[in-house]
């Protein structure tokens, strides 16, 4: 019963996705736009207009050559820092900027710029000591104060406990990096408290060889990365490695945090709870994610993984206010009772979020997907007993409606069936994979009908075309079944930790996989949209020289409706997941619905109903009268469902 309440999930990917890779409506520029020159400002550095000028700022993780924060012209480099001080921390966050200026502090931030200054202490300390060797353990004891006080970040707002987060990871990771300059030993450091462990290793013969997976411990929660990883940091100097875990960090860096955004048209009843410590994986070098081989993080549960609950990995994100936690750029590899691993393509802080409950839907969106897709399953299912059985309609194109109706049907019973089966990963990413499949042989095949309508039509002249070119059904099978294997198996290795996601086995929507679907969707629906008005086209031209009923306005009307209405039906849905965005976003809801959940309804009737002979055969089924006389198969040269010459009235 499940199954049916994730029918809105397809639209919401969709919307999702389109969302993510277009990106918020970006405003128009305006006439002072003085940064038009990208040679403006140095690599590495953003590009401001002011009313008459502009200036030039480098990004985070960069400094410039002349130490200002704003410059311009050229001559001025932004260089990589090799770990953030407070004024790398500060730019982007403009309550942490209002802690550090000269004025009185509100009474109301005292507390909040307290707790900030006490974390910059710490990394003041660092940054002012460049030249000295700093210890590891020593720095590490000076943070333990601020964890000890985490229990009073609750009596903050979400937005300042969110900045508090942030400034602290990104100090304790400047305070690591900052230990790997002039490291005290090259060998591999722990430093164990009772609010956190560090595991830092120098990296020096380590990865001489090929193949080397390096391997990391904190408390009870572990990093594994290959020696590839690291090549790929880009990193310069003394190269080094570290694994963090915090003690109480999860209880104040909750669910809270954490907002599922891969179903924003559901009412969602899932509960969410913390339940793992926060861990944090460092590197040197400037690169941090997008690497090819990810990272492993297996994570302690602090309860026991209940058997309807699924473990969600989510990393701390500053691209919300403040910051926050993101499923993106993680995915779920195993999960037990007492460990879960997480494979991420970045060094990241993250942790584990438990899930239970499920989704559910506006009841009367649940109504109507109920009904809907039983009315479907079993519309499929007659229209493929009368493809298979009727043969006074029996042609290449009733063959090619067969094979998409077979593909819809257990596309739908899979979906059903198996969408929310997240325990296993390894499973959760083959159904993925099989529903990836059968969704695009759908597609397939009906871009096959439209080729064959178009050619059909061009070759009016030749009565029986198809007979007469003798074209195998086994190459139209290769065709419309062998290249959805082609784009799965691509797609699969080009990014084989696409299929599956934290919450449903389907394409991820955080990376942009799942335009490895709606690309060669689009595609289709391109093609048959030109496929098919252009046989329209020849047919208004040509049909009154074939048969003078067929070029009636009534049949045309008819054969237009019967074109198009396939084309629509499968594709449309997409279409309307990627308008479900603002205002209109609860329409588009109910009509992605509708449409979705009524797919093999639409078919069974444009196909099977409005077909006269399809109707004359159920009335002889039902009557139990036999067929009167075979009929010609040259008069079914257009569409199955298209009146004959044969059959007038």
């Amino acid at each position: 019963m499940r199954g049916f309440n994730l029918l809105l999930f397809w639209g919401c990917c969709v919307m999702h996705s389109w969302e993510r890779h277009t990106g918020p409506t970006l405003k128009p520029a305006t006439k002072d736009n003085n940064c038009r020159d990208s040679t403006m400002c140095p690599s590495h550095a953003t590009c401001t207009s002011t009313v008459d000028s502009y200036y030039c700022a480098c990004k985070q993780g960069f400094r410039s050559s002349n130490g200002q924060n704003h410059f311009k012209g050229p001559g001025v480099e932004c260089k990589g820092v090799p770990f953030k001080c407070k004024e790398d921390v500060i730019p982007d966050n403009e309550q942490v900027q209002q802690c550090q200026e000269r004025t009185t502090v509100k009474p109301e931030n005292v507390s909040f710029c307290a707790q900030i200054n006490n974390i910059f202490s710490v990394l003041d300390n660092v940054c002012e000591n460049k030249t000295t060797v700093v210890s590891l353990k020593n720095t590490t004891e000076r943070f333990v104060p601020v964890l000890k006080q985490i229990s009073t970040w609750t009596k903050f707002t979400k937005e300042e406990t969110s900045s508090l987060a942030t400034v602290f990871l990104e100090s304790v990771e400047s305070m690591t990096l900052a230990a790997f300059l002039k490291p005290s030993a090259n060998v591999t450091q722990t430093v164990r408290t009772d609010y956190v462990d560090i595991e830092s290793k120098v990296i020096n013969k380590e990865c001489s060889e090929e193949n080397v997976n390096l391997h990391l411990a904190a408390k009870g929660d572990k990093m594994k990365m290959r020696c590839s990883t690291i090549e790929e940091s880009e990193s310069t100097g003394t190269t080094g490695v570290a694994f963090v875990s915090f003690v109480g960090m999860e209880s104040v860096l909750n669910e809270r945090f954490f907002q599922d955004h891969q179903a924003p048209l559901t009412i969602s009843k899932i509960k969410l709870k913390m339940n793992s410590r926060v861990v944090g994986g460092i590197m040197t070098g400037e690169k941090k994610d997008g690497f090819s081989d990810p990272v492993i993080y297996t994570l302690e549960n602090i309860q026991p993984k209940q058997k309807l609950e699924r473990p969600i990995c989510v990393s701390w994100s500053t691209d919300v206010k403040g910051g926050g936690w993101t499923s993106s750029g993680c995915v779920i590899l195993e999960a037990s009772e007492i460990h879960t691993v997480c494979s991420c393509n970045q060094m990241a802080n993250l942790a584990v979020i438990m899930a239970s409950g499920e989704l559910t839907m506006d009841f009367s969106l649940y109504v109507i997907s109920h009904v809907g897709m039983i009315i479907s399953l079993v519309c499929l299912v007659l229209a493929i007993a009368t493809f298979l059985l009727c043969r006074s309609i029996r042609n290449h194109i009733t063959y090619l409606h067969l094979h998409l109706c077979v593909c819809l049907l257990l596309a739908k019973i899979l979906f059903l069936a198996g969408i929310d089966k997240t325990d296993n990963q390894m499973g959760c990413a083959i159904i993925a994979g099989f529903l990836h499949y059968l969704f695009l042989a759908c597609f397939f095949w009906m871009l096959v009908e439209a080729v064959m309508l178009f050619l059909m039509v061009r070759n009016l002249k030749v009565v029986n075309y198809f007979s007469s070119r003798n074209i195998k059904m086994l190459h139209i099978c290769a065709f419309g079944y062998g290249l959805p294997v082609l784009v799965v198996v691509i797609s699969a290795s080009v990014q084989p930790q696409g299929y599956g996601m934290h919450n449903r086995c389907w394409l991820n929507t955080e990376t942009g996989f799942i335009w490895s679907f709606l690309g060669p969707v689009c595609t289709v629906i391109a093609i048959n949209s030109i496929l098919l008005t252009w046989t329209l086209w020849i047919l208004r031209q040509r049909l009154s020289s074939v048969n003078a009923e067929v070029s009636t306005l009534k049949d045309t009307r008819l054969l237009t409706f019967k074109a198009f209405a396939q084309l629509f039906i499968l594709g449309c849905s997409w279409v309307l997941g990627i308008f479900q965005i603002g205002p209109v976003a609860g329409v588009m809801a109910y009509l992605f619905t509708i449409i979705n959940s009524l797919q093999g309804a639409f078919i069974f009737l444009i196909h099977c109903l409005l077909n006269r002979q399809v109707r004359e055969e159920y009335k002889r089924w039902i009557t139990g009268k036999m067929k009167p006389s075979s009929q010609s198969q040259t008069s079914n040269i257009l569409l199955s469902s298209m009146p004959s010459a044969s059959k007038t009235g």
